[in-house]
């Protein structure tokens, strides 16, 4: 069976300013992963002893995101030297997020449970924090089975049921920070690149050894890891 690594390595070469081209290969990464969890398992199994990967991932610290309803823990299974990584997102009870861009462009696939997907069009980087209030174009469920990808320059936002999951490709970043606005106000909160934060800051989402099993235990619970025996 092949590895993560032998899995994504068609994703090395490409354009991620290409949405079109981003999605029809990455959805093919995706739909192969989730046809052989086996591979999602070996990933997760090894992140103890990958500590580069476990500083990566995030458990959401209820300070920093108080107000903003991005209630998730975010695993990274895999980075590239190109720049791009395989995360899972595991979105609690309270992922209501405000509508946001990302420095990146990506692509998921949702595992279990669903999330209600809205898109507002482009993004908008004047030079002020009080933008236009964002109204919704595009409203749709994403369900088991669903896959899509985002360009960095579009605006969305999930509302999540509770123990949702997703399997993502995250592109490399290509800008400095992201935003995120107030529906009902316009106003901004930046969210910088990881160089750009305080060591605090990053010490306190970092995600736990410990968290990280409990939550490698939930997955395999859920049936999302495939058999423990390779299938």
């Amino acid at each position: 069976m092949k590895d993560l690594a032998e899995v994504v390595e068609p994703l090395c070469s490409l354009d991620w300013e290409d949405i079109d081209t981003v999605e029809t290969a990455c959805r093919s990464v995706l739909e192969y992963l989730g046809a052989h969890r086996a591979i999602l398992r070996g990933a997760l199994a090894a992140l103890p002893t990958r500590p580069d990967l476990l500083a990566l991932c995030e458990h959401p610290d209820s300070e920093a995101t108080a107000g903003l309803g991005q209630q998730l823990d975010k695993i990274v299974l895999y980075q590239d030297p190109s720049g791009f990584r395989v995360r899972m997102h595991i979105f609690w009870a309270g992922c209501d997020d405000l509508p946001h861009n990302h420095r990146w462009t990506f692509a998921s696939m949702i595992l279990k449970g669903q999330f209600r997907h809205s898109q507002y069009g482009l993004e908008n980087y004047s030079d002020t924090m009080d933008l236009p209030i964002p109204i919704p174009l595009q409203v749709r469920m994403e369900r088991v089975g669903s896959t899509y990808a985002l360009h960095h320059t579009i605006l969305h936002a999930l509302v999540a049921d509770e123990a949702t999951v997703s399997l993502v490709v995250r592109g490399p970043a290509v800008k400095d920070r992201g935003y995120l606005v107030d529906p009902k106000t316009g106003r901004r909160h930046w969210h910088l690149a990881a160089a750009d934060e305080s060591p605090e800051d990053i010490a306190r989402k970092r995600m736990s050894p410990e968290l990280l099993c409990q939550l490698t235990a939930k997955l395999d619970e859920w049936g999302l890891l495939g058999d423990p025996d390779g299938n």
